[in-house]
């Protein structure tokens, strides 16, 4: 950890303006869950299911049989299509025959047809103090204590809607003729907390005489923009005042 302060420093101070007044290391609390998802295979719908469910549309169709011979096909390829459809959720069988369901009607206009896949698992971590989301590839043990916590850190309930989102974003692929979709989360349960340490330093620009924060992430590796506009909308009048303070108290010695 010192040496990734003193790199850090170094890359702040590299405008020789730029003077660090103060720095600390704390952690910020991020919690992880298990999700569980479904998945489909989207494909385009073949020319015999087509036909079937705009037979089915336009008469009353009881028999596997009665289509076979209309389309000149093996009855038993028929009957296993029928049961697949009704497997599916695209028709029913009614009083007078086989009808579409919304979903039928929907699969057809569309041209579509959606097959379930099994389903998966995936780690996902949520940081309340972003309201944000990301697969996780954190594998190490809670270690609350060794720094303090983020002395800004909310809590917040996850939110499903999110999460499929980030899992469409992230696990959605394209292959030639089809596409696997997440279709939806079955269940998610909390894991742990992950403590991440983060570097944060408060600086000070003589140039344009501005104070302003740095915070190093280190669970993301990257400068944290959103932990140091929220650390900055709440202390840098403080900060302000506290030098001026200093100035004030050094002018009075000399």
């Amino acid at each position: 950890m010192e040496k990734l302060i003193e790199r850090l420093s170094s890359e702040i101070t590299q405008n020789r303006d730029v003077s660090i007044r103060k720095s600390d290391v704390w952690q910020l609390p991020v919690i992880s869950y298990e999700v569980s998802f479904d998945r489909v295979k989207r494909l385009k719908m073949d020319i015999l299911m087509k036909m079937l469910l705009f037979a089915f549309q336009q008469s009353e169709i009881r028999r596997a049989a009665v289509l076979a011979d209309m389309l000149s096909v093996e009855e038993l390829f028929v009957s296993d299509l029928i049961d697949k459809m009704q497997r599916t959720g695209l028709v029913l069988l009614g009083k007078k025959g086989y009808v579409l369901t919304p979903k039928g009607h929907d699969y057809l206009d569309k041209g579509i047809f959606e097959e379930e896949l099994d389903g998966e698992q995936a780690v996902i971590s949520y940081s309340a103090a972003h309201d944000s989301y990301r697969l996780s590839e954190i594998d190490n043990s809670p270690n609350e204590g060794e720094f303090s916590i983020y002395r800004y850190a909310i809590e917040k309930d996850v939110e499903e809607e999110s999460m499929l989102e980030l899992l469409a974003n992230e696990k959605n692929s394209t292959e030639e003729g089809f596409q696997i979709l997440v279709s939806g989360i079955e269940d998610f349960e909390e894991l742990e907390t992950v403590f991440i340490p983060c570097i944060e330093f408060q600086c000070y620009d003589r140039k344009q005489d501005i104070l302003f924060a740095r915070v190093w992430n280190t669970g993301t590796g990257v400068w944290d923009e959103t932990l140091e506009k929220a650390i900055e909308e709440r202390e840098l009048v403080e900060w302000r005042e506290a030098m001026k303070a200093e100035v004030e108290i050094a002018g009075q010695s000399e």
